[in-house]
């Protein structure tokens, strides 16, 4: 374990002991690989803990707060999926990120199955160190300012309006960091697979034209770089959805219905009234959040084979609905969506809207975003 408690430094050269390092697990049956991860996030932010079983990072999870978990896949006796799981199902863990890291390239139904039990990112080996570094840092951010606001909440009581203005920071920070690393994605790792995988195409052409047997091996590398491409280019649209900013909400909800359908192979479908348009772009965004944040509970916790999304106007109001064909609401009292639920609410709230989740006769959910139309200006609807 790397562990270094050095406070940061102020402008002054002063030492503010009140930021102490944040906990960060690495998981890797070999010492030499361990050694390379501490070799890249070694830092004064940092306490870098090492485990080499499955066993050993339990423990180190019961016993301790992490911002974030590094894990690799091919582990003995427990696989990193495996070991994935078992984190997620304790209260203590769950919603800690996990960066998943593989030495060969995963297969589409694989790499689901990693974001299904959590991972937030794979990395292959050999690893880039700033891309590396990049990661870790936004889940440390997010950490810190998550962490910040559950203090302030505390402290802040009767405080409300200062409590949501931090909340709302939190939430523009997120937001602010997923849009980057959408961005970063499409505009460098897509165009770069996308670059290798047309050198692959010259090569299996050369190699034919010889008759050499491996041009069939190109051609298989090329398919598999596809895969990449597309794995990676419906991660950076769910990040960062380009085609709010270009073609508006309808654009961005039917792109985000097709590319739920291509990655989770359920029937995702988005219907509109032609002229809905959401000219402000705090309120398109919130909306947009809350129909993919719902799409998400629905196939994760209701396990929903088909969703459908609809935005319409009236006179009266923008009304957003997502309905899906899944198991529906606890009858315990709990609701399905967790803390996505309070995260949609929070959204709606922020721009005025309401939002409601009912049972559908039929099975399923109906979740309904309401925004008075008087909210969104006129000029612009007309």
């Amino acid at each position: 374990m790397s562990n270094q408690r050095n406070g940061k430094e102020n402008m002054d050269g002063s030492s503010n002991e009140n930021v102490l390092p944040v906990r960060i697990l690495l998981v890797d049956d070999e010492a030499r690989n361990l050694e390379v991860l501490e070799s890249i996030l070694t830092s004064p932010d940092y306490e870098l803990y090492r485990a080499q079983t499955a066993e050993g990072a339990l423990l180190e999870l019961v016993q301790k707060e992490f911002a974030c978990i590094v894990l690799d896949i091919q582990m003995p006796e427990m696989n990193g999926i495996e070991l994935a799981r078992m984190i997620k199902t304790r209260k203590r863990s769950q919603h800690i990120p996990i960066i998943f890291l593989t030495a060969y390239f995963q297969d589409e139904k694989d790499v689901l199955q990693g974001y299904g039990v959590g991972a937030v990112d794979y990395l292959t080996k050999p690893l880039n160190p700033a891309v590396l570094k990049s990661k870790v840092g936004v889940f440390v951010d997010l950490f810190r300012a998550t962490r910040a606001l559950t203090a302030a909440n505390a402290a802040l009581k009767s405080e409300v309006r200062e409590r949501q203005q931090l909340e709302a920071l939190v939430l523009k920070i997120s937001e602010r960091e997923q849009q980057r690393i959408g961005q970063d994605l499409h505009d460098g790792l897509c165009q770069h697979l996308t670059g290798i995988k047309f050198r692959c195409r010259l090569l299996e052409e050369k190699l034919a034209r010889r008759k050499v047997e491996e041009a069939m091996d190109a051609h298989e590398i090329e398919e598999l770089l596809s895969v990449a491409v597309e794995l990676a280019r419906n991660q950076a649209h769910g990040l960062s959805p380009l085609h709010l900013e270009r073609e508006g909400l309808v654009a961005a909800f039917h792109e985000l219905a097709a590319g739920i359908s291509r990655v989770f192979g359920v029937r995702c479908s988005c219907s509109s009234a032609a002229r809905v348009l959401i000219p402000d772009h705090e309120v398109a965004i919130h909306l947009y959040r809350i129909a993919q944040e719902a799409i998400s509970n629905a196939i994760k916790h209701g396990k929903a084979k088909t969703v459908q999304l609809h935005l319409a106007e009236s006179d009266d109001e923008i009304r957003l609905t997502v309905q899906d064909d899944g198991r529906g609401l606890r009858t315990n009292g709990e609701h399905h969506a967790g803390m996505g639920l309070a995260i949609m609410n929070y959204r709606a709230r922020t721009i005025g809207a309401k939002l409601e989740l009912e049972a559908r006769e039929q099975g399923g959910t109906t979740v309904s975003c309401s925004l008075p139309r008087g909210l969104v200006p006129m000029a612009e609807l007309a």
